[in-house]
């Protein structure tokens, strides 16, 4: 090689160290900024992968309160606040909810979703009749309460908030029935259909069940909520309103988690201009600095999908001098109002969030939005938190270099309005089930014409673990029954570490997460301060930690470790029989961690530790890949199929919005991929992938082809994991890509579970 080509031939320097390319970057995203007070946003050495200016669209509302079936008492209560038309998928809503139908409304917030179902519902109650109308969070009900009240005032109608907070008089008007209208959360609802007699009378009146944000239902809480209104149907006949924003799947995901047919009700409109930015970064922390600091002066919420994220990110804009606080479902009430309070009235100028400040509570007005990479649907669901009052706003989507969905998207950029967040449920999850039939015999003995087939195996293990008792045909709770139901959460499966700095608790992860959060030298952010992990009792479920050392401040670790799977039962078999839905033993053990700079990402070191091991049930599918050509290459099997079990679940974003960070995977040597939910019992994210498994590769193979690295074992960009326990070795991209694209012409390999029934002498490669 000539030596002459280390160097650039426009300014000298080392290619390594060269300006240039970073200037020309820099100048290629200057041309994309729209106005120069934007210029910040774009004078970057991240990629601008693409700019797209939103412009309002529907933004009135267009069909006249005459032409709307509403009584002269609603009416009046929507001219006395200046209403005189709505948007036409109100209108419609109104219509189908008061003809008895079940809707799911979409649209986006902002536009009167709220309107759209309590109107017709306080319009055809009868004198006695009740509606509850049920949000994800106690905070959500309560911000919605002025609003609700003021229409059921015209009708005479009294609605009550009812939760944890509720005063007295609240809760007896509820089980004493003078409530009409009841603002609750499922958390209550569990609780006192459970344990409360007043509360079963009062829904035996039930007319309307409306289920607000229902997109939140996926997962462990839609298993839950699929329970809970089961439960509630043993008391009364009603009709289901759901209400949420933009998903992929609202009327399949209704009637899975409903059991019910329901009627598509949707608005598309975009209340004020929006400013989209969708930006690569090699390193997201100091790209959220960039980005803040090029805001200053401006009201900026941003998102992640994760504690972790949430509290690094925080974290890191302190660092650099800029107030910002975290605001997440673990704090304290009192924290979240706090957080709440001083960012509505400008004292707080960014605030960084988990998925909590996405369902409408109220902040005030907020300029900008910036994003981790989610779906679509979820990013504008957090987007529509700016420009409430018809300004123009920013919402920014930051994506990792690194990323294997961040290179699909960088090549693709308009596929991503194209791919909506899918909802998901996994109904047998059998952890939750044994809690929820526990609870629906305590309401009511179950009889024996009641009991589904899919639930005679967990009664069985109940009774004989005397949690219940069978008396002729019904089966009948035990004192022992209520003192495991004080444990219950709808809100999580599984056990808890409890966090222990200096003998006093100060948080708690759920397994198996923990796991591999808590190993012994792991480093955590806790309410703002960095932790570092001393040592993780699995019998006590605690972990001793200390504030972590100055001099290893700038230290991240991520776990390494092994998974070993034992199949339990085959659930599902895929039409070609290549795929089985499956229940699974999964056992994690931890033996290692790679020290990272939390700033650059920069590999520090490997440590090992003696190996922490955490074994949970829980439900995935097993994929028997076809068999790439022969190659000359060292692990070439094992390398291509760990490879393809990367890609498979990193892509898989797409799909299910973000969700393969809630996913674990496991490949072989000879050929078999599992892909299972990492929940215990199965939270129905691996089911909604073995339902999409062909477009899952086909995305899958797009990557691997189009990676410009031109590495056999891959990069980051294509087969690498954020999550790899094996510290991503062995990977073979070609392989990978033969395997995927012979998948695509049709190439079939017929699974047998049997071989997993056992744990057998198999390499495997998390």
């Amino acid at each position: 090689m000539d030596v002459n080509d280390l160097f650039c031939p426009k300014c000298g320097m080392l290619k390594s160290r060269c300006r240039c390319r970073v200037e020309t970057k820099r100048q290629k995203n200057l041309k994309l900024c729209p106005k120069e007070e934007l210029r910040h946003l774009f004078d970057t050495e991240d990629e601008i992968v693409l700019y797209k200016l939103f412009e309002p669209y529907k933004s009135e509302p267009s069909v006249p309160l005459e032409d709307v079936d509403l009584s002269d008492e609603v009416k009046k209560a929507l001219e006395y606040r200046n209403i005189k038309k709505l948007y036409p998928f109100q209108a419609e809503a109104i219509e189908r909810i008061k003809s008895g139908e079940n809707v799911v409304i979409t649209a986006p917030t902002g536009f009167g979703k709220t309107e759209a179902f309590i109107l017709p519902i306080i319009d055809v109650l009868r004198e006695g009749e009740k509606a509850l109308v049920i949000y994800p969070t106690k905070a959500l009900a309560r911000d919605q309460y002025r609003k609700i009240s003021y229409y059921a005032s015209f009708l005479g109608l009294r609605v009550v908030k009812f939760d944890g907070d509720s005063n007295q008089d609240e809760r007896r008007a509820v089980f004493s029935g003078r409530a009409d209208v009841v603002l609750t959360n499922p958390d209550m609802v569990d609780y006192h259909l459970r344990n409360t007699g007043a509360f079963r009378n009062f829904l035996k009146n039930l007319r309307f069940i409306v289920v607000d944000e229902f997109h939140t239902y996926s997962g462990i809480l839609g298993t839950n909520m699929h329970y809970l209104q089961l439960r509630i149907s043993r008391f009364a006949d009603y009709s289901v309103v759901c209400s949420s924003a933009t998903v992929a799947n609202p009327v399949e995901f209704a009637e899975e988690l409903f059991e019910r047919k329901f009627r598509l009700v949707s608005g598309k409109h975009r209340k004020a201009r929006m400013h989209f930015i969708m930006r690569l970064s090699p390193s997201i922390y100091s790209s959220i600095v960039e980005v803040v600091s090029a805001l200053r002066g401006h009201k900026v919420l941003v998102f992640g999908n994760s504690y972790r994220f949430v509290e690094t990110a925080a974290w890191v804009l302190r660092q650099r001098g800029i107030p910002a606080e975290v605001h997440k479902s673990g704090l304290t009430k009192e924290s979240r109002e706090k957080v709440e309070r001083a960012f509505k009235e400008g004292k707080l100028p960014v605030v960084v969030s988990t998925p909590t400040l996405e369902l409408g509570i109220d902040i005030g007005d907020v300029d900008a939005v910036v994003s981790e990479l989610v779906s679509y649907s979820t990013f504008l669901q957090r987007a529509g938190r700016a420009g409430r009052k018809g300004q123009e706003s920013v919402g920014v989507v930051l994506m990792r270099e690194e990323d294997t969905i961040a290179q699909y998207y960088r090549s693709r950029p308009e596929e991503y309005f194209r791919d909506y967040v899918h909802c998901y449920v996994e109904k047998l999850n059998e952890d939750l089930m044994k809690y929820q039939l526990l609870s629906m015999c305590l309401e009511k003995p179950l009889r024996a014409e009641e009991v589904r087939e899919e639930w005679k195996k967990v009664l069985k293990w109940l009774v004989d673990s005397g949690y219940l008792k069978k008396v002729f045909s019904e089966y009948i709770a035990t004192s022992k029954a209520r003192e495991i139901l004080k444990t219950f959460s709808l809100r999580g499966a599984g056990d808890r570490v409890k966090i222990v700095c200096e003998g006093k608790v100060i948080g708690e992860r759920v397994l198996p997460l923990a796991v591999k959060e808590l190993f012994p030298g792991s480093k955590i952010i806790h309410g703002g301060v960095k932790y570092r992990c001393l040592s993780l009792d699995l019998k006590k479920k605690e972990v001793a930690v200390e504030r972590c050392p100055k001099n290893e401040m700038r230290e991240m670790t991520d776990p390494l470790y092994t998974s070993i799977p034992v199949l339990k039962k085959v659930e599902l078999v895929s039409s070609d029989r290549s795929a089985v839905y499956c229940s699974l033993d999964i056992t994690i053990s931890v033996f290692g961690y790679v020290v990272k700079d939390v700033f650059s990402g920069e590999k520090l070191g490997i440590r090992h530790i003696e190996p922490v091991s955490y074994t949970f049930p829980t439900k995935g599918f097993l994929l028997s890949a076809p068999f790439p050509d022969p190659k000359d290459y060292e692990d070439y099997y094992a390398g291509s199929f760990h490879a393809l079990e990367h890609v498979l679940i990193e892509a898989s974003d797409v799909l299910t919005g973000g969700g393969s960070q809630h996913m674990g995977g496991i490949s072989t040597p000879e050929g078999d991929i599992f892909v299972y939910d990492a929940v215990r019992g199965g939270s129905g994210l691996s089911k909604l992938l073995f339902e999409r498994l062909d477009r899952a590769l086909r995305i899958a193979y797009d990557v691997l082809k189009n990676c410009d690295c031109g590495r056999v074992e891959g990069c980051p960009k294509c087969t690498y994991s954020y999550h790899c326990g094996n510290n991503n070795t062995p990977l073979n991209r070609i392989g990978a890509m033969l395997a995927a694209r012979k998948w695509l012409e049709g190439v079939r390999r017929t699974t047998h579970p049997e071989k997993y029934m056992v744990a057998g002498e198999f390499v495997y490669f998390p």
